[in-house]
């Protein structure tokens, strides 16, 4: 058996329900429970953290100054002092700094344990985890006021992949397969008041659920979470369009129902992953020809 997560980034449970969009239900969904520490509103990469590890952000330390590292030691040891400031001013300042030197900065991530970290288990993207530079790419798409042409272009590429991924690990003999998708997050800050455009980006995303609960077998499970909601002009009438809002979505194929938690998932998820089922096979290699192409030292 294998599990399959989709981390869905801001998936609304309020916006599932007023789109009316079936396919994200699964079989029994919740609106789940989120965190929020370094803001009043839910910041991706300590949420997702707490996901994979089932701790408070100022456990796994996923939070503040441990949000993002930079390679050069003198710009991360100042970019510690601007972990107060909002997620879009910070960004705006890294930006600034990378055209100025060069530098790029990471996601950070963390050192507590995860559930991807046994061999059964294969992640990609997970912010707080593994593979924060796709999430940097995808925050760094509206760098420059794209027209929308060039915004969805990068956008769905991006999350086609993604969803991909998840797809292919369905073929292949692990217990759990965990990927993070931030399409429908940069949708809801971009169409925040346009209900109809944002309707469309949800209806994609929910195609791509469909696609990858169809190549399921019968022994697979789906799990669908977000870290967080997003507020509407349409549906929230005096928030701020884009604005995170406390409406985490969780929904599973699994009878026993999704976790009601982001401090669940772990154990949720440990409790009914099959690790037995997982087996490993030698490799035989071309070493010499691969070392004299340069591919391997």
């Amino acid at each position: 058996m294998t599990m399959i997560v989709l981390a869905l980034d801001a998936l609304d449970t309020a916006l599932v329900e007023h789109y009316d969009i079936e396919t994200y239900r699964l079989d029994g969904w919740t609106q789940m429970e989120t965190v929020a520490h370094q803001f009043e509103h839910p910041f991706t990469p300590e949420a997702w953290a707490t996901v994979a590890t089932g701790l408070h952000p100022t456990e796994h330390g996923v939070t503040e100054g441990g949000t993002s590292s930079w390679d050069n030691p003198v710009i991360d040891f100042a970019s510690q002092f601007v972990g107060h400031l909002d997620v879009h001013t910070r960004a705006k300042l890294g930006n600034l700094i990378t055209a100025a030197t060069g530098e790029e900065y990471t996601v950070g991530t963390t050192d507590a344990p995860t559930m991807f970290d046994p061999k059964y288990a294969v992640v990609h993207n997970w912010p707080g985890v593994a593979d924060g530079d796709e999430l940097r790419k995808c925050w760094q798409i509206t760098d420059g006021d794209p027209p929308k042409e060039q915004f969805e272009r990068e956008l769905l590429g991006m999350g086609a992949q993604q969803f991909g991924w998840a797809r292919e690990m369905t073929n292949h003999p692990i217990a759990l397969a965990g990927v993070h998708v931030h399409t429908v997050d940069m949708a809801s800050h971009a169409y925040g008041d346009q209900e109809a455009e944002l309707r469309r980006l949800y209806e994609w995303a929910a195609e791509r659920v469909a696609e990858i609960r169809e190549a399921l077998g019968p022994d697979d499970h789906l799990l669908v979470l977000s870290d967080h909601g997003s507020y509407t002009s349409f549906l929230d009438p005096g928030e701020v369009p884009g604005k995170h809002a406390f409406r985490a979505f969780a929904s599973t194929t699994h009878p026993d129902g999704p976790p009601e938690s982001v401090y669940d998932v772990k154990e949720w998820i440990e409790e009914r992953v099959d690790t037995g089922a997982v087996r490993e096979s030698e490799l035989d290699l071309p070493t010499e020809q691969l070392k004299d192409l340069g591919y391997i030292d």
